[in-house]
């Protein structure tokens, strides 16, 4: 997989001229060599996938999916004329990647940053490639370390992840209520001064998903991006409260607790605590949820793949 160098934005940007002219004709023909040649334009500013806000496991897994990925910086653009799949690599990118002459079909993975002025209805001709909380079709996906592990649940072990503020006072209200409970922290700088006491995880994801492994529940921050955190915690089977947002809706409604208060959350934490049946439900719900990013893959795949 190629990596682009690092650009400078082209001024002005060319959605004006985009909205001016229209997008430029597919090409309706078989896939080139039987493969599919699929290249990733990445936005303005980004020099990585992951800077742009894209999972780097997907591309490797569409890789093994049978695609030749290349990625592009935006100002490279034009070199993309005549593959089989073009993308957007966040949707500053679309406008330039409607402009590709001799594509035969062409979508966006939206990265962190909205559609600009999607109210003009400009880029009505890109298929989106994300999860369903992004505006795609595709499920959860979550990187390979976080699956269940064969880890003894501790009952009394709330595992808290991230900075964001609803899920920190969730914690220290259950601290409150509950102060025989034993407290995990992951997800954000150390040392840190909390309102609570807590055990703090410091390390990457094998560590992070042992510590999911091991914790009753979870308290994730809000659902946002390819990866967010909820996805993790459900993959290692562990049943989370997190935010109520559409998003989070949209994503993990099913098999989580949506709260949008400190006391709110502190309740919903208190009824998993409190009903084993209920967190077995949970979690063997929110392990089916979250695919690996093979499965999603071989999906856009073979959707781009079909004529």
């Amino acid at each position: 997989m190629t990596e682009p160098k690092s650009f400078e934005p082209r001024v002005p940007w060319s959605l004006p001229e985009l909205l001016a002219d229209g997008p430029a004709p597919l090409s309706p023909r078989p896939l080139r060599g039987g493969d599919l040649d699929l290249v990733v334009i990445l936005e303005p500013g980004a020099g990585s996938p992951a800077e742009a806000g894209l999972p780097r496991e997907l591309l490797e897994a569409l890789e093994r999916a049978g695609a030749e990925v290349t990625v592009l910086g935006w100002e490279d653009a034009p070199d993309a004329a005549d593959a089989d799949f073009v993308v957007a690599g966040g949707w500053a990118a679309a406008a330039e990647v409607l402009r590709i002459d001799g594509a035969r079909r062409r979508a966006v993975m939206p990265g962190p940053n909205p559609a600009p002025l999607m109210d003009l209805d400009w880029a009505t001709e890109l298929d989106v490639i994300a999860p369903r909380w992004m505006g795609g079709t595709l499920a959860a996906g979550a990187d390979e370390a976080y699956r269940q592990l064969p880890t003894h649940r501790r009952d009394d072990v709330l595992h808290v992840h991230g900075q964001d503020a609803l899920g920190l006072l969730i914690a220290t209200e259950m601290a409150e209520r509950r102060p025989e409970l034993t407290l995990i922290v992951s997800g954000m700088p150390f040392p840190a001064e909390l309102p609570f006491e807590a055990s703090a995880i410091d390390g990457q994801a094998p560590q992070i998903a042992r510590a999911f492994s091991l914790a009753t529940v979870g308290i994730a921050p809000a659902v946002r991006g390819w990866r967010p955190v909820a996805t993790a915690m459900l993959a290692c089977g562990l049943p989370i409260v997190t935010t109520k947002t559409e998003a989070a809706t949209t994503a993990v409604g099913e098999v989580a607790s949506l709260v949008q208060t400190p006391s709110e959350g502190a309740d919903a934490v208190e009824q998993l605590l409190d009903d084993l049946e209920l967190r077995a439900e949970r979690s063997r719900g929110g392990v089916t949820l979250v695919e690996n990013w093979d499965v999603i893959a071989r999906e856009v795949v073979r959707v781009a793949s079909a004529d």
